[in-house]
């Protein structure tokens, strides 16, 4: 009898305690993540126009005219963005172009063949650019980033995809906060900002790239 009452216990205890688990488990939730290029440019046009004219009254000429000045500034600002959705925890590939100019190939071949990625007989004929996006939540309620630059590549000998591991580039951001990638703090490697278009020019024209997460 006791053996009876000791294993329905068993059973119960079993049977709670595997509820109890079931409840506890919550589905993992996606991490959106956005990457965003914005333009701003500022041009001034000075403008002078002048006019003129010839008055006649009873035989006399008199000549007229006036010189406006005008100063104008126009500001344009252009945004371009991609994102991606990750498992919280988990990684997904965001593709930025799926052919990049030659220019461009020849500047990944470069870094790629210096850092020993690939044979210098391997040649590249047509280059696609991507990010590996890796994405977490943290105890604190921010979210971790890990951002690393991959090409896919086609050339006579084999096609192949390289993860430059080297450039991977690992911040922490506020969820749904945008955080500029190009500021003092908080900077990406130079292989990240040549892959996502993003250049430093001393001009007039102002560039930002900024980077938001959001738990969804």
């Amino acid at each position: 009898m006791r053996s009876l009452q000791s294993f329905q216990f068993l059973v119960v205890l079993i049977f709670f305690l595997g509820g109890a688990a079931t409840s506890q488990a919550q589905p993992r939730r996606h991490i959106k993540v956005v990457l965003e290029t914005t333009q701003a440019a500022t041009s001034n046009r000075e403008i002078v126009q002048g006019s003129g004219g010839v008055v006649i009254r009873r035989g006399t000429v008199n000549p007229s005219g006036r010189i406006i000045a005008n100063d104008r500034q126009t500001s344009v600002q252009r945004s371009s963005g991609i994102f991606t959705v990750v498992l919280d925890g988990g990684e997904s590939i965001l593709t930025v172009a799926t052919r990049v100019p030659q220019s461009q190939s020849s500047y990944f071949y470069n870094y790629a063949l210096g850092g020993g990625y690939i044979e210098q007989r391997i040649v590249f004929n047509d280059v696609g650019t991507s990010l590996r996006v890796n994405a977490a939540t943290q105890a604190d309620g921010q979210i971790k980033l890990r951002l690393t630059p991959r090409i896919s590549y086609f050339s006579t000998e084999r096609p192949g995809a390289i993860d430059f591991t080297d450039a991977a580039t690992e911040l922490i951001v506020p969820n749904g906060q945008a955080v500029s990638l190009g500021g003092s703090t908080t900077k990406v490697h130079e292989l990240t900002r040549q892959i996502l278009g993003y250049r430093d020019r001393a001009s007039s024209d102002e560039i930002s790239l900024v980077v938001t997460a959001t738990l969804q």
